[in-house]
């Protein structure tokens, strides 16, 4: 290895303090290599500069290191509070990667709104909202959905938009089929209804013991006075209840919000498993496979982990781990700053926690099976891809590209990137098209793949982080394009160990019977009929598809609500809105005086003169 690396790291450990902070590394060009934190930041760094002790990661990150920037802080605590936050925001190459960016979904009842539209129940994600009552966030949005579908046949709380509520003249089908009392219409009085949402409240805070001994109160009290049908609908909802609530996986009541959390290493492969458990019920399961962890200790994984994952996330009261992280009380002291109260980490051995702790455990070794077999399977399909396309190195990165129009309108285009491991969807790019806006597919792939390869050449001129094969989804033009892009940049393919080819679409557009075209060979490539090989390869395609068909229809629908007022400087959202609202179309604002323009709320006279004059150009 290089000892560029090395000596500028021993150069700069000289002028370091022996006090807690972080560290950054950078690369040549600035680019961002890893976060650290350190109880002593000199001693930290100076174990980098021992090459035969560094994992062959890390060893890889010392070599392109090329800046080096440290942070005093003062606690080990707020150093590892200040890492986690600074590789959750900037992610790091070589730091420790979730793959859990996504938000976590909520189950949100809105509040009452003044002009009787009933409060709305609905999955939410984002930030909390100001109003009404919001429960979660959960880790398994399957299970939200089922949440929401037992709330409303045991609620009747309705789902739909305030524009369709408002627009209602009779109830919907959800009414006839017991799924909402159709408050839209009268059907229940906003009383009643309110009566129904505090109940729907209560059951989702963990008291469904009391919910049920007020829907059997409601049965009985019908039951005296007679009014059958009201006691049949109560003892429907009463039986639902209670065979979902009996259904539920009840914890002890020590248990009451607690995340159990398992971490299996095993054969270069770690994966998390989350149970999560709100007001004593299981809401949710979650499967993590970190990256770049694997050459940690147990403990130390524990401790990366814990500090990353819960960074944006609520934090639960207690934790059920099946390992303790290395710093325990530095852990809990940094958890309780984010949570800003008591959070408590154990490691049962006995009893009913322990029982819950194996299950998960047993769970993540299941999945680690599972993973192993498929990225197996994975390998011998790439392997066998290599030899058709005559490859002599190792399949690793397959990048696949796609373009998508109207006519040449919003034209975009897709990247996507599938490995060792199946698709890389965090690695995903969409391109907006900027040199054509005619129906001319060949134009626009050929500026696609100039720009990203024109910049990997850039940035990566010795092949490092290259792909194994780039693909074109089309026929013998696309392929064509793509040799010439290539030509154009001065890229010999074969010194880069890399394959070009395209994919095209087989008779009658059928799958299966996609044919691969390599330069140089006018047949297609022998592929046999629905193997192992041609699904894999039918996914990319329809990956990279389905990402520029869907960045494309984003462009269009944002396209059809652009009006002529937003070329107008100083008419933003509101205003615009005002005018239409009281002229009732763009046709109609064109033909009013400067007068008229004048009387909508926020127009002034100097900017009715601009709107009038505007339109009279």
């Amino acid at each position: 290895m290089s000892k560029d690396g090395i000596a500028f790291i021993k150069d700069k450990v000289q002028h370091l303090p022996q006090r807690p902070g972080v560290y950054r590394m950078y690369g040549e060009n600035g680019e961002l290599l890893y976060v650290g934190k350190a109880a002593n930041l000199k001693n930290r760094v100076s174990q980098y500069t021992q090459a035969n002790g560094l994992s062959r990661r890390i060893r890889q990150m010392v070599y392109l290191t090329r800046q080096l920037e440290v942070f005093e802080t003062t606690s080990e605590a707020e150093a590892l509070l200040l890492e986690a936050n600074l590789i959750k925001e900037l992610k790091p190459r070589y730091n420790i990667r979730l793959k859990d960016d996504s938000s976590y979904p909520s189950i949100v009842i809105t509040a009452p709104v003044d002009g009787g539209i009933a409060p709305q129940l609905r999955l939410h994600r984002g930030k909390k909202p100001k109003n009404g009552w919001c429960f979660g966030p959960y880790p398994s949005a399957q299970s939200v959905r089922q949440m929401l579908d037992l709330l409303e046949q045991i609620f009747n709380l309705r789902t739909c938009s305030d524009g369709f509520y408002k627009a209602r003249k009779r109830p919907c089908l959800k009414y006839h089929i017991k799924r909402c009392s159709a408050p839209c219409v009268g059907k229940v009085s906003l009383v009643e209804y309110q009566h129904q949402v505090e109940e729907a409240v209560l059951f989702l805070q963990g008291k469904a013991k009391h919910i049920q001994q007020q829907i059997q109160n409601k049965m009985l009290l019908a039951a005296e006075t007679e009014d059958f049908e009201l006691a049949a609908r109560q003892r429907d909802r009463l039986a639902l209840l209670a065979k979902n609530t009996s259904s539920q996986t009840v914890i002890t009541e020590g248990l009451k919000d607690v995340d159990v959390i398992a971490l299996l290493q095993k054969a270069d492969c770690t994966v998390v498993q989350i149970f999560s458990y709100r007001h004593g019920y299981h809401v949710g399961n979650l499967r993590l496979f970190p990256e770049q962890i694997d050459e940690l200790a147990a403990a130390d994984a524990m401790q990366a982990f814990l500090s990353i994952y819960y960074a944006d996330k609520p934090l639960p009261h207690d934790l059920l781990l099946n390992v303790m992280p290395t710093q325990k009380d530095i852990v809990i002291e940094v958890l309780q700053q984010r949570r800003g109260g008591v959070v408590s980490l154990a490691v049962p051995k006995r009893g009913q926690k322990a029982e819950i702790i194996k299950q998960a455990e047993s769970n993540a070794l299941a999945e680690v099976a599972r993973r192993q077999s498929e990225t197996r399977q994975q390998q011998q399909v790439l392997a066998e891809f290599a030899t058709l396309l005559e490859l002599d190195t190792k399949i690793e990165r397959i990048e696949c590209f796609d373009v998508s129009n109207t006519q040449g309108q919003q034209p975009v285009a897709s990247m996507v990137v599938a490995g060792g491991e199946g698709m890389v969807k965090n690695q995903s790019r969409k391109f907006a098209v900027k040199s054509k806006n005619t129906p001319d597919d060949y134009a626009m792939m050929r500026e696609i793949l100039t720009r990203r390869y024109g910049r990997l050449l850039k940035e990566n001129p010795d092949g490092a982080n290259w792909p194994q094969v780039i693909m074109v989804d089309g026929g013998k033009g696309h392929l064509r394009v793509l040799v010439e892009v290539f030509a154009t940049l001065n890229i010999d393919p074969s010194a880069y160990g890399v394959a070009l080819c395209a994919i095209a679409k087989g008779k009658e557009r059928d799958k299966g019977l996609e044919r691969i075209f390599i330069p140089n060979k006018p047949q297609p490539l022998a592929v046999e009929y629905n193997s192992p090989l041609i699904f894999m390869l039918q996914r990319i395609r329809d990956e990279s598809h389905r990402v520029a068909i869907g960045y494309h229809r984003l462009k269009r629908a944002k396209n059809l609500v652009k009006s002529e007022l937003d070329e107008i400087a100083g008419i933003g959202s509101k205003r615009k809105k005002a005018l239409l609202h009281h002229f009732g179309s763009v046709a109609q604002i064109k033909k009013a005086s400067i007068i008229d323009l004048a009387q909508v709320e926020g127009i002034s006279s100097t900017l009715a003169q601009q709107i009038y004059n505007f339109f009279a150009e």
